[in-house]
């Protein structure tokens, strides 16, 4: 809510180990909101 894209929607993103770009293995995770997304995303 403090970044205001609860309204207007948003997108999780997970990537994780090798298929995800990672050399060093762990959870990463992305809160992209704010504008219009795209599918595919890129």
């Amino acid at each position: 809510a403090e970044e205001g894209i609860a309204e207007s929607g948003y997108r999780i993103v997970i990537n994780c180990n090798a298929g995800g770009g990672q050399s060093v293995f762990h959870l990463h995770l992305h809160l992209l909101g704010g504008r219009r997304m795209h599918w595919p995303p890129g």
